[in-house]
């Protein structure tokens, strides 16, 4: 093995849903081999509330794990009903200046997310980038938006990712771009993204120079809101 970090992507589910779905987890080696697994959100509490320490304990990683997660680590800039990364980048799921409430549509997948994000800040002490350093190199904990990278990363137009044919030209392309899926069998799209995220992490490794990272820089508010972030996505310079 030419490295001993592991690179984790995470494709996050909504985890206020009435029968919260697994979070998909791929987990990629210093060589690129690629395992899956998957996670369970804690049960919600009143009011929409999620557990901090409880969503540490369920997403817990390994010590010098790096971490890329499909979901928002943040809030918008206050009155902006965008994140700047988001609107870069063609996000369809929108974060707004508060934490939605579920229901509307990406509401509790945005929400969870944002929660989980400032969880693992605080309990399980993984730096972000901007905000614990200014180096993509030192920061652990990522974001990521699989669309946009998938766009950059084909020649072509991808076929949709619920058909068999577009999950498996997806799959050659990581295969390609120095992933390998040992006994994988047939991937989910759900299971390719999280892939997707595990692999931009593992760039970030062996070819530093074809990362970047769209979007404003993360702040902390004085009462401890996490606001905008950048997002990481494929270099031009690729």
């Amino acid at each position: 093995m030419t490295d001993a970090r592991r690179f984790v992507g995470w494709d996050l589910t909504d985890p206020f849903a009435r029968a919260p779905r697994p979070v998909d987890e791929a987990t990629v080696d210093g060589d690129g081999r690629v395992r899956f697994s998957q996670r369970v959100w804690p049960t919600a509490r009143a009011g929409h509330a999620l557990d901090p320490e409880a969503l540490a304990e369920a997403f817990a990683v390994r010590p010098g794990d790096v971490v890329v997660v499909d979901g928002p680590q943040a809030l918008a800039t206050p009155r902006a009903k965008v994140r700047d990364a988001e609107a870069r980048l063609r996000a369809p799921g929108r974060t707004p200046d508060m934490l939605p409430l579920p229901g509307a549509p990406f509401a509790g997948f945005v929400r969870g997310s944002v929660l989980l994000f400032a969880a693992l800040r605080a309990h399980a002490r993984l730096p972000m980038l901007d905000l614990d350093t200014p180096s993509l190199s030192d920061a652990r904990l990522f974001e990521a938006f699989p669309g946009a990278t998938w766009r950059a990363l084909a020649v072509e137009k991808l076929g949709a990712k619920s058909t068999p044919e577009g999950r498996a030209r997806r799959q050659s392309l990581l295969e390609s771009s120095g992933l390998r899926f040992e006994d994988a069998g047939t991937c989910t799209h759900d299971q390719l993204d999280a892939a997707l995220c595990a692999w931009l992490g593992w760039l970030m490794l062996t070819r530093p120079e074809h990362v970047t990272a769209v979007g404003l820089p993360l702040t902390l508010d004085t009462d401890g809101t996490l606001r905008e972030g950048r997002i990481l996505d494929l270099s031009s310079r690729r």
